[in-house]
């Protein structure tokens, strides 16, 4: 029927899109070898520990943080938040809307907040939107360049990777380098029923990792939608749960 063939179109262009992607990032990673390694081999030369970028602020995607693992769970909704109106939007609506769509501006306020630039989530929201970083007719984004635009209007420097291996990653954190990781959002917060195994879907500020017998045994992450305090500020995640959800690719952002 019409319809089978319409279905059978559909799935053959979504594993055509993934098979593509997965042939982009497998030369990427051969292209990174060279980084890679170096960056390996200052990790293995470094003593044992945590190593931390600083008292990172938290910025979470919902007004009150308690309240995350309830809107998440569907419990309540997002409108009902009773500090919606903190982040600076003019209604409960638009303030709904954008707190389930701001996980990367959330990534960049906190990593502008630590250097002292203070900013409402609705400005930068507004700012990102337009530098397209967000497309709200197509509902689509965070898309990585207009978010690096955004950051250096804010005063940041950075730049983009489109493989960034861990040892990478650990080595920009050594430098005092955040990361905005794009990472699957159900597994970085081990919730027990997984809709998608994709490595990709949310963004997450990388602000430290941990060192054990010179191999990196996790990272340290602010999570704008952890469901509960252990799993939103300096939230440590293993680094076979990392690796799961890991995308390997990021925004670098410094001062």
């Amino acid at each position: 029927t019409k319809y089978k063939h319409n279905e059978r179109h559909l799935r053959r262009s979504f594993y055509f899109v993934i098979l593509k992607y997965m042939a982009k990032q497998a030369i990427r990673k051969a292209l990174s070898l060279s980084k890679t390694f170096k960056a390996k081999k200052t990790i293995s030369s470094i003593n044992d520990g945590d190593y931390l970028i600083g008292d990172v602020p938290y910025q979470c995607q919902f007004a009150t943080p308690e309240l995350a693992k309830d809107i998440l769970e569907k419990r309540v909704e997002a409108k009902n938040d009773p500090n919606w109106a903190i982040f600076g939007f003019k209604t409960k609506e638009e303030s709904e809307y954008w707190t389930w769509r701001d996980c990367g501006v959330c990534c960049l306020k906190m990593a502008l907040d630590f250097y002292g630039t203070k900013e409402t989530i609705a400005k930068l929201v507004g700012d990102g939107v337009v530098l397209g970083g967000y497309d709200v007719e197509k509902d689509s984004g965070w898309y990585y360049k207009p978010l690096l635009e955004l950051a250096k209007k804010y005063g940041l420097h950075g730049f983009i990777s489109a493989y960034l291996s861990k040892y990478e990653l650990a080595k920009n954190v050594l430098d005092k380098r955040f990361v905005i990781a794009s990472v699957n959002p159900s597994i970085i917060r081990l919730d027990k029923e997984m809709k998608s195994t994709q490595k990709s879907g949310h963004l997450v500020l990388v602000i430290g990792f941990k060192l054990k017998n010179k191999k990196i045994e996790g990272f340290y992450i602010n999570n704008p939608s952890g469901k509960v305090v252990e799993t939103q500020k300096k939230a440590f995640i293993p680094i076979k749960t990392f690796t799961k959800a890991y995308g390997e690719r990021g925004i670098v952002i410094s001062q």
